[in-house]
């Protein structure tokens, strides 16, 4: 049996197994393209950008209605950011000073803009990095054709573990399936927390390395109420939870 401490952000307890949910950050390749791509590239990413607001403008109508305003404002904070000129037109740019793909200029624009966010001293604007990162998978997926994988593949009741969990995860799972959430990382502000409480389901964040510590499908109890995760508890710590529930 072992207890990882961590911030207690949403109250409950869940009993359940574990299912890992990936980091949905992934690293695009370097492409140079011809010269004479150039154009095709840059109207790529205008592309994707816009397909992205509209997105999250349906997000954030979808969530004004389940999950309140709260929620609702972090799709509205996403969706200024990708109308911000000071931020997309150097994607566009780099298309045409790099001859690189599209891929390539978004990802490298929206790591200048986490860094930016990280340098900053005000922990508010260094919390955004995760805003970053989320929207960069978002429009990655537009320009590569994937599709948000994860929840997709919960069939069963179990407690979320994973790195961190982006507003695009957090407003797609069925909620009959989501026990609880558990992240390596975040606070009492973090994304996992406002959904989580908006939810009314358990949450624990701050974990540190509860992602690499723990397996699919092991047995764990995840307590909202003191900020602990336990894995592989004992039959004496599930009875006594199991009371609690």
């Amino acid at each position: 049996m072992k207890e990882l401490q961590g911030i207690a952000v949403s109250p409950g307890v869940a009993v359940g197994r574990v299912f890992l949910l990936d980091d949905a950050r992934r690293r695009m390749p370097r492409r140079t393209i011809a010269p004479g791509l150039v154009p095709a590239e840059q109207e790529r990413v205008r592309e994707a950008l816009k397909a992205s607001v509209v997105e999250l403008r349906e997000l954030q109508e979808r969530a004004e209605k389940e999950l309140g305003p709260e929620a609702a404002g972090i799709f509205a904070f996403h969706s200024g950011l990708l109308r911000d000129k000071s931020i997309t037109e150097p994607m566009v740019q780099r298309v045409e000073a790099e001859c690189v793909s599209a891929e390539w200029a978004v990802q490298e624009q929206f790591r200048v803009v986490a860094a930016m966010f990280e340098r900053m001293s005000d922990s508010a604007f260094q919390s955004k990095v995760d805003d970053v990162w989320d929207l960069d998978h978002r429009v990655l997926r537009h320009l590569v054709g994937r599709h948000l994988e994860g929840f997709s593949l919960l069939e069963q009741p179990a407690i979320v573990v994973s790195p961190d969990l982006t507003p695009s995860r957090a407003s797609q799972f069925d909620r009959s399936k989501v026990l609880g959430f558990a992240t390596d990382s975040g606070g009492v502000t973090s994304h996992t927390a406002i959904f989580a409480r908006a939810l009314g389901i358990p949450a624990v964040v701050g974990l540190g390395h509860l992602s690499e510590a723990s397996s699919e499908g092991d047995l764990a109890i995840l307590d909202g109420e003191r900020g602990v995760v336990i894995l592989d508890p004992d039959d004496a710590t599930i009875e006594r939870y199991r009371q609690v529930q």
